[in-house]
Formats: structure tokens, C-alpha cells, sequence
């Protein structure tokens, strides 16, 4: 028997975890979405070697050491992210008509709160008086998506019903630079998870070779809610300008570092029917606590920039940036249940350490963008697009996030008036359509109590029509996915 806290960690972690805005570069697979700061956003993400605000922290913190004076920089993302998904339709083996499957279709499910207000960033820089010298403290909700949300009877409930993540992270950065030839620079990072929340679907059927791909009356919704107050980053940055006219660039997030939540389970029946109630236990006494492991990956980002000056002073620039994550590193998630155990319609279950392969695969990305002062000194103007290939194969496609290809553009501006930059920009994100047909898709129905095992060859215990697979698969359809980013922000320097 697999118990329900296991399966519901299952879910959870082979779902691909699609953290709102979990820490690191401003890439876009995987956990990650978009780019933090305006004049960054602006440029499609191009800014490793441009560098010069605090947008630094993240994608290149060498850049710290060429700011001059004191910069207070204030902002916040606002975004409409939609997302769309139809499953395809399917038999339904669990419900016969005179020894006849009915043929189900589904209907499109849509991203319930496609509206997101809230993704600040705060920060102060200085030289503290030191010429070659900058330092930083930044306070931030890196970009991403922070909730998703679709209805409990949609066709991708087995999925996924609803996830939320209020993740923040806290930078201090130091910079040097020796002239204007090269600087290096690092930033220490304080990542902070007051709140993982995801639900999903799971059927509670413990009748062999029985099935129920659209829907059971056995249909719970399982939920894990938790926190991890403290994981410790870093990331590495230098630059160097042969040319008074060329600059190189690298940065890398370096440290294998990971989120480990201290998480609570709930598993609560859909139907109204059943009245008894899922109770967990340890040692006898009432418990509900799991951990969850996320690894997150190593970053990597190489740049070129391209500064066309007149009279010493720059008109424009364009620079190309390609970047790297590894997320081949997330091999398996991991969920610890402590002992747990759970009564599930009179069965005893234990929960014990669940290791699920993943096999994501490593992403790269190119952004290429620039800025022109269209009237020097009061107003600059800036634009340039991206490609970021897929974090997952297709067959592995998923409702918490876009998890394909991401291609895009983006428009912004800056406008100067005594010492006070107003930045602000608009970023469009499309996911090229993913389509999954039924025989290739590989994310399947969670059953905590299938009598179904490896290799899932037994007619008396799986369902014939199945055999070969643990359970119904329940990604194959249609997944589309678009985001519209408005970045404002307001940049003081003294």
C-alpha cells in the first residue's frame, strides 16, 4: 500500500514544483520567471555586463563597483500571467455502459487569478566612500508567478488544484573594481520561504484492477503547506572593457544550495458521502508534519556589450547575454514523512523517505537588448528580446508552470529629473503551444492505496487496460501560456 502522505509528496515534487518566485538569476525555466528591475526588464534581461543599478545583486554583483555616490532604488512588478489547459479526451474505464467505455471530453480550465500586484524590490547602494568600491543591501520577491489556481472538478485536478509560494530573498553585495579594466564582486543571500502551499487531487480507491481516469467517488483533496526560514546562496560576478568601447561579463549562482520545508498535510474527502475523517499519526499521538526538498540549480552567464560612445559619453549600447541553468542537477525531489502514519478507510499506511527521479535537463538563454538616450541627461529609451528553451520534455508537461519554451519581447524607458530616475517597462512572455497525446504522456493519477506494483504487469492487480503504467496518465492535452509584465520603479542617487 503507498500511503496518502506519500503520494501527496509524490505529486507534489514529481509536478516540478513551479515555485512563484524562487531565488537566483533573472532567467526563466524551471522555478524561475522574468527578469527583477525595470531597466533590466527593459531590456529583455540583457544586463550582466551593463550592471549599473541594483538589479546587479542578482545578474552581475561586480557591477556594484562602478556606481558612483549613494543609489536608493524603490520598485514593484505587476503582471498578468494567463495560463490555459484542455486535456484530451479520454475513455473512461471506470464507469462501463454494458461493457463499454464512455469517450469523456474536457473542458478548457483557466488560471483562476491571472493578476499578480505585489513583486517588490527595495535596495541601497554606496561606496562608503571608497572610490574603487560598492556595496549593497537589496530586499526582494524575485520575478515569478507567486499563485495558481484552478477548479477542484477541472480536468487537470489530478495535477494540480492550487499551489502559492511567498518567497523573499535578502542580498548584501560588495563590489571592487581596478580602474575602469575589470571588477569582481559577490552577493550573500538569505532566502526566506514563509509560505509553500500546494493541493491536488488524489483517488482514494483500494480495489484491484479498478481505475478511474475522469473521476471517483473516492476523489480526496490532499494539500501541503510549509515554510523553510533560512537557505544560504551566493553568487559571483566580474567584467572586464579592453576597449573603451567593448565590455565582457560572467556571473554564476555556484553553491548547490536547496529549500527544505517544514510542511504540514491535510487529506480531506471531495465527496459528501464519506464522512470519516484521514487521520495521521506518530507514535500514536495526532502528527501531520512532512519536510519537502527543492534543490535549485547552478546558473551561469556570459555577456558582450557593445557601448557606442560620442565625446566620451555614451549614446547607445547593445548587448547580447547567453545564460545557463543546470537543471539536469535536479535529478529527484525529496519527502521525508518522520514516521508518519495514516488511516485511510480502515488501512494503517506508513509514510517513510520518498526519493522521485525527475531528470529535468540543463536550459539555456539568450537575451539581447540595449538603451538609447534619446535626449541625453533626460530621457533613454530601451528594448530587446529572448529565447529560453524548455526545462521539461513534453511528455512530463505540467499545469503549475510553463514549462516549455519561452520566447519574448520587451519595451521600456527612463526619464531623469534632478537626480531621480523614473524606470519602468512592459515584458511580454509567450510559451509556444505544448501538445501531449495520451500515448506519450507521463505524469499519472495519483492512488495512494493501488494494489498495482512495479512493473505494473499483474491483470489480477492492474487494470488491463494500464498495464505498463502505475496509473492513468493524467497530463495528455493542450497547455498555452502567456505573461504580460508591467515593471515601474524609481531610482534616487546622491
Amino acid at each position: 500500500m503507498r500511503p496518502p502522505a506519500r503520494w501527496l509528496a509524490v505529486a507534489l515534487i514529481a509536478s516540478g514544483w513551479g515555485g512563484a518566485s524562487l531565488p537566483g538569476s533573472a532567467l526563466a525555466a524551471g522555478y524561475f520567471a522574468g527578469s527583477n528591475g525595470a531597466r533590466a526588464a527593459g531590456r529583455a534581461g540583457a544586463f550582466a555586463a551593463r550592471a549599473d543599478d541594483l538589479s546587479a545583486v542578482l545578474l552581475n554583483p561586480a557591477g556594484l563597483a562602478r556606481l558612483q555616490g549613494r543609489l536608493v532604488q524603490v520598485g514593484n512588478r505587476f503582471s498578468h500571467d494567463a495560463f490555459s489547459y484542455t486535456r484530451e479526451p479520454t475513455l473512461d474505464w471506470g464507469r462501463l455502459d454494458n461493457g463499454v467505455p464512455p469517450y469523456v471530453q474536457f473542458a478548457t480550465v483557466n488560471e483562476a487569478h491571472p493578476f499578480q500586484l505585489l513583486d517588490p524590490l527595495l535596495g541601497f547602494a554606496s561606496n562608503l566612500g571608497l572610490r574603487d568600491w560598492g556595496f549593497a543591501l537589496v530586499a526582494q520577491a524575485p520575478a515569478g508567478i507567486a499563485r495558481r489556481e484552478f477548479p477542484t472538478d477541472g480536468g487537470q485536478r489530478y495535477m494540480m488544484v492550487s499551489r502559492e509560494a511567498v518567497i523573499l530573498s535578502y542580498s548584501a553585495s560588495a563590489a571592487w573594481r581596478h580602474r575602469d579594466t575589470f571588477g569582481v564582486g559577490v552577493t550573500l543571500q538569505w532566502i526566506h520561504v514563509p509560505r509553500l502551499s500546494y493541493a491536488l487531487v488524489i483517488d482514494a480507491n483500494q480495489f484491484p484492477a479498478q481505475v478511474n481516469p475522469v473521476s471517483s467517488e473516492l476523489d480526496m483533496l490532499a494539500r501541503v503547506t510549509g515554510s523553510d526560514p533560512f537557505t544560504f546562496n551566493a553568487i559571483l560576478g566580474a567584467w572586464y572593457r579592453p576597449l573603451p568601447f567593448l565590455e565582457v561579463a560572467a556571473s554564476g549562482q555556484l553553491i548547490p544550495a536547496q529549500i527544505k520545508t517544514r510542511s504540514r498535510l491535510s487529506v480531506s474527502p471531495l465527496s459528501p458521502e464519506i464522512h470519516d475523517p484521514v487521520v495521521l499519526r506518530r507514535d500514536g499521538a495526532l502528527a501531520d508534519d512532512v519536510s519537502v526538498t527543492l534543490p535549485l540549480p547552478l546558473t551561469a552567464r556570459l555577456a558582450v556589450r557593445y557601448l557606442h560612445l560620442r565625446g566620451g559619453r555614451e549614446v547607445f549600447d547593445l548587448e547580447l547575454d547567453l545564460g545557463y541553468e543546470s537543471w539536469s542537477r535536479v535529478k529527484r525531489f525529496t519527502v521525508d514523512g518522520n514516521g508518519l502514519t495514516g488511516n485511510l478507510l480502515a488501512q494503517r499506511l506508513d509514510v517513510g523517505l520518498i526519493e522521485v527521479d525527475k531528470q529535468w535537463r540543463d536550459t539555456f538563454s539568450l537575451h539581447l537588448g540595449g538603451d538609447f538616450a534619446a535626449l541625453p541627461g533626460r530621457l533613454t529609451v530601451r528594448g530587446g528580446g529572448f529565447y529560453e528553451s524548455a526545462v521539461a520534455r513534453r511528455r512530463t508537461a505540467h499545469v503549475d508552470f510553463p514549462s516549455g519554451a519561452q520566447l519574448g519581447g520587451a519595451l521600456g524607458g527612463s526619464v531623469f529629473v534632478h537626480g531621480i530616475e523614473l524606470a519602468f517597462a512592459y515584458e511580454y512572455r509567450f510559451q509556444p503551444r505544448v501538445r501531449v497525446g495520451e500515448g506519450e504522456a507521463g505524469v499519472y493519477q495519483e492512488v495512494p492505496g493501488s494494489q498495482c506494483q512495479p512493473p505494473y504487469l499483474d491483470s489480477n492487480t492492474c487494470h488491463p487496460q494500464y498495464l505498463g503504467q502505475r496509473a492513468p496518465a493524467v497530463n495528455a492535452g493542450s497547455y498555452s501560456a502567456t505573461s504580460q509584465v508591467a515593471s515601474v520603479e524609481i531610482l534616487y542617487r546622491f
